[in-house]
């Protein structure tokens, strides 16, 4: 299994320094991937309730320091080798159709195949607001937006007619290293799991524990067959923020689930930077010995 963690392109480090020397010591004690949050525009009075805590309530200030998700992830790429990078999540229907495609391919080449992209529809209709974009309809606009990405990095010329988008009469290179960018998408509705089951390469749900992931699990495999395919090809992934914690018994009950693929949600919190490269030497001995001896 693989283990990564999320940088500090938000809160009290977001800035170049400790996203490179972050990204680098978690290359370096062997973490497996990197990953970066996304938000825009923090609004100053959110009314959604926030799907992933007790009272719904949003964790981050407005005032709260919060870089670009595919720049501050671009910044990551460039002071490593080796280690995977993901959003987790990049929520498509806040960003334009064909200048994201590009960013997503530009940033796979830049880092020699690297990338996979999470995917969520988002959830804040004030955030939506703020930048423009329609709430409405989302989920439909973010299905048909990846299946227009992926003609736009892999057919020589895009033609595409949907409900949402018309492109036609342009190309787009490169493409990407492998062919395509693996995209997998966040979420445990009914309509999240089967957008995964007809079209998604994985499945990366946030704040799911291993008792519940189980649950949903057996849906989406459900999902799965009913659209003609095999869950061999769905990678996945978890991300249980603070539904689990972060230790080998935890490592194992996902495994045994099958995922393939755990981010921790490092802190950050802390005086110094030194302190929170201790925190990260202490999750890789908590979970990456038990971590990589798994499938």
């Amino acid at each position: 299994m693989k283990v990564g963690i999320r940088i500090p392109g938000a809160g009290p480090w977001a800035g170049p320094d400790a996203i490179s020397e972050v990204s680098r010591y978690a290359e370096k004690i062997g973490f497996d991937s990197l990953w970066m949050t996304d938000h825009v525009a923090l609004p100053t009075k959110v009314e959604t309730a926030y799907p992933y805590t007790a009272d719904g309530k949003f964790l981050w200030a407005p005032e709260t320091p919060y870089l670009d998700c595919l720049t501050a992830l671009t910044w990551a790429a460039a002071a490593t080798e080796t280690v995977e990078l993901g959003t987790s999540c990049l929520i498509l229907p806040w960003r334009p159709l064909v200048q994201t495609s590009k960013t997503l391919v530009s940033i796979d080449v830049l880092s020699k195949g690297r990338l996979s992209v999470a995917i969520g529809v988002g959830w804040m209709k004030e955030q939506f607001e703020a930048l423009g974009a329609p709430f409405k309809d989302r989920g439909r606009r973010v299905t048909e937006m990846v299946k227009a990405m992926r003609q736009m990095w892999t057919e020589d010329e895009v033609s595409w007619d949907g409900d949402f988008y018309n492109l036609h009469d342009f190309m787009m290179f490169p493409k990407p290293v492998r062919g395509t960018i693996p995209v997998w998408f966040a979420g445990y509705s009914e309509a999240s799991l089967r957008r995964i089951a007809a079209i998604g390469d994985g499945w990366h749900p946030l704040a799911v524990g291993p008792e519940d992931y189980a649950g949903y699990l057996a849906t989406l495999k459900s999902y799965v067959a009913e659209a003609g395919r095999d869950m061999s090809e769905i990678t996945l992934t978890a991300r249980p923020l603070r539904t689990a914690p972060y230790n080998a018994e935890t490592i194992e009950a996902y495994g045994d689930l099958g995922v393939t693929h755990f981010i921790c949600d490092t802190s950050f919190e802390h005086a110094t930077l030194d302190s929170a490269m201790e925190e990260l030497q202490a999750l890789a001995e908590a979970v990456l010995p038990t971590a990589h001896r798994l499938p």
